[in-house]
C-alpha cells in the first residue's frame, strides 16, 4: 500500500525510499513488510499503514480506515443499521449538494448571471478565480433550483434535508435566491454546503446552509480542500474570516489560506487546522469586531497547541480590500510582519490606554503583567519583560517584580486597584495552555496500547481498567478497546493520539507512572474528605468515618512507599516491549 505513494526499492528484508514527510536526498524511509511497519530515520515518522495514510493525506483515524478498506475492496463494517442509514443519508446529501453546485456554476455563466459576473469583476474576482473556487449564481425567483432538481429526478426531500430548499405554502422554494454562491467543501473536497452573498438590496448580506448531517458551521473551515497542500508545505495557515478575504489573498499568491466562514472561531476549527500545520497567522478585520474575534481565536488556537501570530490591519481595513489595493509583494510583507502572540497581546493592551498619563500607564501595566505572567518559559518571559518595559517606559526590575508576584499568586489589593481595565477580562483569558502530569501519563500509556494492542491484556492483568483514567475521552476509548467495539468518538480520540510519535523507553515504566498517578489521586481525595470532616466534632458516625479514612490513607501511603523501595532496588521494571 505504501508503495503506491513512495518509490521503494528492496534492501534485504526491508524496503527503502525517500521520505514523503520531509525533504531529503538520501533515502531514510524504511518499510518492514513482515511487521507491517514503516519508520523514517530522518524525521522519526513511523507506524502502521493506518498511521501512514493519516499522515500522508491528513485524515482522521476513521477516514484512514475507511479509505484503506475501500482501496482493498473490504466492506466497511457498520456498528448498527442506524449508523448505516446515517451514512447513506450523508452520501445522498453530498451528492445532491454536488448537483446543486453544478447548477449554480452553470447559472453564473449563463444569461441570468450577467449581473453577478459584473459584481465579481468589480470585486476583483476574475473568471479564472471564479472557476478555481467553483463560484456560482442562484437566480432570482422562488423555485428555479426546485425545478432543476425535479428535472434531474432528484429527491426534493433530500434537497430539503441538505438545506437547499424549504417547504413553503405552495410547495418547495429555493433557500438561495439572487445570490453569488460559494460552494463549501470539506477538506476531502466533498460538497457539504453553500454560502450566498446578496447582490441586490436585501438581507441578510450573507446566508449559509443551515446545520445538516453533513454541514456544521462550527466545524467547517472554508477553502481547505483547495489550500491544504499549500498549508502543509508552508507549515503555516493564514486564517481569515470570509470567502472573499480568502479568494483575494489567494489571488495575490497566498495559497496557504483558510477561512472560518465568518462565524465565531471554535475549538473544532483549531483542531482541524492542527492536522495540517503547527503555525497559524490570524488575519482578521481591523475593526473592533475583528479585534475581538482575534482575541477569541488566539485563545483556542493556543489551547490546540498551535504557534500563533497576528497580522494587524488598520481600523476600517479587511484582508479582501487590503489585498485588492496592494501588490503581491506588499501583501506578503504584511504577513511576514505578523506579530507573535505575546507581542500582539502587549501591543493590544497598550493601545487601549493613554500610556502618556499615569493612570493610563498603570491600567495598561496591569494587563501587560497578566500576559507576561502566563508565559511558562523563563527565557521567553524575560525577553518579553524587557520588550514590555521599553514600551511602557518603566524599569525592567519593577515590571519583573510585579510579574513574579503575579505568578506567585500574591495579588492583594494595590493602591491603584480602583483603575478598571476595559479589556482585562479578555487579556487574562489568553494564557499558555497547560496539561496536567496525570493527563500526559494517561495519553502516553494509550500511545503504547494503540501501537501495540496486545499490551491491553497486560494492562488489565495488572488490575487496571478504563475507570482508572481521569479523562472522559480516554475512559471511553479504553472501554471500546476492551470490548472490541468502535465508534466515532473513540476513533477521533485514537486518531489524535496516533498523530503523536511512537513511544520510547520501557512499557512497564509507563505503567508504574500510571499507578503512581492513580495513587496520588486517591490520596488527594482522601485528604479532601479528611479536611471536610476535621471540623465535625459530634457523633459516633463521624468519628468512625474519620478512623476508616485515616486507616485507608496510611495503608495507601505504605503501599506507595514500599513500591518506591522495590523499583529503586530493581530499576527498569519488567523489561522493554519492542
Amino acid at each position: 500500500m505504501i508503495g503506491r505513494h513512495v518509490n521503494l526499492r528492496q534492501a534485504g528484508r526491508n524496503y527503502v525510499g525517500l521520505c514523503p514527510f520531509h525533504s531529503e536526498k538520501t533515502p531514510s524511509f524504511t518499510v518492514n513488510p513482515e511487521k507491517r511497519f514503516f519508520y523514517c530515520f530522518g524525521c522519526g515518522a513511523g507506524g502502521s499503514a493506518i498511521n501512514f495514510i493519516m499522515r500522508f493525506n491528513n485524515l482522521s483515524f476513521t477516514e484512514a480506515v475507511v479509505q484503506l478498506a475501500e482501496e482493498s475492496g473490504i466492506p466497511v463494517p457498520q456498528l448498527s443499521q442506524g449508523e448505516s442509514r446515517e451514512r447513506e443519508l450523508r452520501e445522498r446529501l453530498m451528492a445532491i449538494n454536488q448537483l446543486a453546485a453544478r447548477y449554480y456554476y452553470s447559472m453564473l455563466r449563463a444569461a441570468p448571471g450577467a449581473q453577478a459576473r459584473r459584481y465579481l469583476a468589480e470585486r476583483g474576482i476574475s473568471p479564472v478565480l471564479a472557476r478555481t473556487f467553483y463560484l456560482g449564481y442562484a437566480p432570482g425567483g422562488w423555485d428555479n433550483l426546485v425545478k432543476f432538481l425535479e428535472g434531474q429526478n432528484a429527491s426534493l426531500e433530500d434537497a430539503a434535508a441538505a438545506g437547499l430548499i424549504s417547504q413553503g405554502q405552495r410547495g418547495y422554494v429555493d433557500r438561495f435566491r439572487d445570490r453569488i454562491i460559494f460552494p463549501i467543501c470539506d477538506h476531502l473536497g466533498r460538497f457539504i454546503g453553500f454560502g450566498g452573498r446578496i447582490i441586490s438590496d436585501g438581507h441578510p448580506k450573507y446566508l449559509n446552509t443551515t446545520e445538516t448531517p453533513v454541514f456544521h458551521k462550527g466545524r467547517t473551515v472554508y477553502g481547505l480542500n483547495w489550500t491544504k497542500d499549500a498549508i502543509k508545505e508552508a507549515n503555516r495557515a493564514v486564517i481569515v474570516e470570509g470567502y472573499t478575504d480568502l479568494i483575494s489573498l489567494y489571488s495575490k499568491g497566498v495559497r496557504n489560506v483558510a477561512a472560518s466562514l465568518g462565524t465565531a472561531f471554535t475549538s473544532a476549527h483549531a483542531r482541524l487546522l492542527g492536522r495540517f500545520t503547527e503555525h497559524v497567522t490570524i488575519a482578521f478585520d481591523g475593526d473592533q469586531a475583528g479585534q475581538q474575534a482575534t482575541m477569541r481565536s488566539m485563545q483556542l488556537l493556543s489551547e490546540a497547541g498551535l504557534n500563533v501570530r497576528v497580522a494587524r490591519l488598520a481600523p476600517g481595513q479587511d484582508p479582501d480590500g487590503f489585498a485588492r489595493s496592494h501588490t503581491e509583494e506588499d501583501v506578503q510583507a504584511w504577513l511576514d510582519q505578523a506579530q507573535p502572540l505575546v507581542e500582539y497581546l502587549i501591543s493590544h493592551a497598550l493601545a487601549q490606554h493613554n500610556v502618556e498619563t499615569r493612570e493610563g500607564k498603570l491600567a495598561a501595566s496591569h494587563e501587560v503583567i497578566s500576559v507576561l505572567a502566563g508565559i511558562e518559559h523563563a527565557v521567553e518571559r524575560d525577553e518579553y519583560i524587557r520588550y514590555a518595559a521599553g514600551k511602557l517606559q518603566v524599569h525592567q526590575d519593577s515590571l519583573r517584580a510585579d510579574v513574579n508576584k503575579h505568578r506567585a499568586g500574591n495579588t492583594g489589593p494595590r493602591p491603584d486597584s480602583h483603575i478598571k481595565s476595559r479589556n482585562r477580562h479578555t487579556i487574562e483569558r489568553v494564557r499558555i495552555p497547560t496539561v496536567s502530569h496525570g493527563e500526559l501519563v494517561e495519553r502516553d500509556l494509550l500511545r503504547w496500547i494503540l501501537h501495540q494492542p496486545e499490551l491491553l491484556d497486560d494492562f488489565t492483568a495488572q488490575g487496571f481498567s478504563a475507570e482508572d483514567f481521569s479523562t472522559q475521552e480516554y475512559r471511553h476509548l479504553v472501554s471500546l478497546l476492551a470490548r472490541g467495539e468502535w465508534d466515532e468518538l473513540g476513533a477521533s480520540t485514537a486518531g489524535d493520539i496516533l498523530d503523536l510519535d511512537r513511544p520510547t523507553g520501557k512499557w512497564q515504566e509507563y505503567v508504574n507512572q500510571f499507578q503512581a498517578v492513580i495513587w496520588k489521586r486517591r490520596l488527594s481525595k482522601i485528604e479532601e474528605k479528611l479536611s471536610s470532616l476535621e471540623n465535625e466534632r459530634k457523633g459516633f458516625d463521624i468519628h468512625m468515618e474519620l478512623y476508616v479514612l485515616l486507616k485507608e490513607y496510611y495503608d495507601l501511603r505504605r503501599t506507595v512507599f514500599f513500591s518506591k523501595e522495590k523499583h529503586a532496588a530493581r530499576p527498569g521494571g519488567r523489561g522493554e516491549y519492542a
